[in-house]
C-alpha cells in the first residue's frame, strides 16, 4: 500500500561530506534516526505493521535473513509495476491526485532553488571566512608596527576575530532542513506513483477481461461447429477447435474477474490510505515550512546581531579611552564644482 512517510535521513550531504565520519556527524545522525523512528511510531497505520514489529524486536542476524528474502520480493514487485506503469497509459485519473501532483512538483522546484541558493550562500561565507582569519593577523602585524594607531587596529582586529567566530558558529549550525524536505517530498511522489501503478495493474487486467467476454461471445454466436482447420502451409500442429477455446476461456474468465474485484479493492483501498496520509501531510507540510523559514530568518538575524554586537563594543570602547579625541581629522576637502 502506498504510504506517506517522512523518509530515513542521509548518511551525509554536501555539505558535510568530508566529516561523515566525525563524533558530531554521528551523534546528529543519531537524533535523526531517533526522530525518524518516533514518526513511524506515531503514525496511526505503520505503527501497527508487523515488519515494525520485527523490526524492533527480532536479533540481528533474524532480521537479516528476513530483510533478504523480503527485499528480493519487493524488488520484483516495484520493478514489474513499474515496466506496467511506463508501457501503459492511465486512463481513469484521479482529479484530486493529479493536482497534488502538479503541487509537489512546484514545491520541489521552490525547495530546490532554495537549497541552491543556500549552498551558494554556505559556499561564499566559507571564502569569506577564510579572508578574515587572514585578516585578524594582519591587523595584529600592523599594530605592531604603528604605535599611535594600535589600540584602533587591534579593537579592530578583535572585532573581526568575534566576526570569524560568529561566521563559523553559523557555518557549523547551519542544517539542510529544505534538502530533507525535498527528499519528503519524493516520497509523497513516489506514494502517487505506486497508486497509480495499482490503478494500471487494475485496468489492464479489466480490459483483458473484457477481451475475454468479447471472444467468448464471438465463439458462441459462430455458426460453425468446428475451426479445426489446419494453418498456413499445411502445417502439422493441429489448431485449437471451437469447444477447446469455449472451455479455455471458461476457466480464464472466472479467474479475471476474480482478480479484477480483488485489484479493485486494492485500488479503493490505496486510495483511502493515500487520501488520510495527504490530509496529515498538509497538516505537518504548512508547520514545518513554517517552522523552516522562521529557524532559518533567527538564524540570520542572531548571526548579524553578534557580528554588529562586536562592532558596537569596540566602538564603544574607544570612546570611553577617549582615543578617538586625539586623532585630528584635519579640514574637510572641498570639491570644485
Amino acid at each position: 500500500m502506498p504510504r506517506v512517510q517522512r523518509p530515513m535521513p542521509g548518511k551525509h550531504t554536501l555539505l558535510a561530506q568530508l566529516d561523515r565520519y566525525s563524533k558530531e556527524f554521528i551523534i546528529a545522525r543519531m537524533k535523526l534516526l531517533h526522530m525518524f523512528l518516533n514518526r513511524v511510531i506515531n503514525h496511526p497505520i505503520l505503527s501497527y505493521d508487523k515488519n515494525l514489529y520485527i523490526f524492533l524486536t527480532t536479533k540481528p542476524a533474524e532480521f537479516l535473513i528476513h530483510r533478504k528474502n523480503r527485499g528480493n520480493v519487493l524488488i520484483k514487485m516495484t520493478d514489474s509495476l513499474q515496466n506496467i506503469a511506463s508501457t501503459y497509459t492511465m486512463k481513469q485519473r484521479h482529479f484530486e491526485f493529479e493536482q497534488i501532483r502538479d503541487y509537489c512538483i512546484a514545491l520541489n522546484e521552490k525547495l530546490a532553488t532554495i537549497d541552491k541558493i543556500n549552498h551558494r550562500i554556505h559556499k561564499e561565507r566559507q571564502d569569506y571566512l577564510l579572508e578574515l582569519h587572514q585578516l585578524h593577523p594582519i591587523f595584529t602585524l600592523w599594530a605592531t608596527s604603528e604605535p599611535e594607531l594600535a589600540p584602533f587596529l587591534m579593537a579592530i582586529a578583535k572585532a573581526i576575530e568575534c566576526n570569524a567566530m560568529a561566521h563559523q558558529k553559523l557555518l557549523e549550525s547551519t542544517p539542510n532542513e529544505e534538502r530533507e524536505y525535498i527528499s519528503y517530498v519524493d516520497a509523497v511522489k513516489s506514494a502517487l506513483s505506486r497508486r497509480d501503478s495499482m490503478q494500471i495493474e487494475y485496468e489492464i487486467t479489466v480490459e483483458e477481461l473484457a477481451k475475454k467476454r468479447l471472444e467468448k461471445d464471438q465463439l458462441m454466436d459462430s455458426t460453425s461447429g468446428n475451426t479445426s482447420t489446419q494453418n498456413w502451409g499445411g502445417s502439422l500442429w493441429k489448431a485449437e477447435s471451437r469447444d477447446e477455446k469455449l472451455e479455455r476461456l471458461g476457466q480464464t474468465i472466472p479467474r479475471l474477474a476474480k482478480q479484477a474485484e480483488l485489484l479493485q479493492d486494492r485500488v479503493e483501498c490505496a486510495n483511502e490510505n493515500l487520501r488520510s496520509d495527504l490530509q496529515r501531510w498538509n497538516v505537518e507540510k504548512q508547520m514545518d515550512l513554517k517552522n523552516m523559514l522562521i529557524s532559518m530568518a533567527d538564524r540570520q538575524i542572531r548571526h548579524y546581531q553578534q557580528c554588529m554586537n562586536a562592532w558596537e563594543e569596540i566602538l564603544t570602547s574607544l570612546k570611553l579611552d577617549g582615543i578617538g579625541s586625539e586623532v585630528s581629522i584635519g579640514p574637510p576637502i572641498k570639491i570644485p564644482v
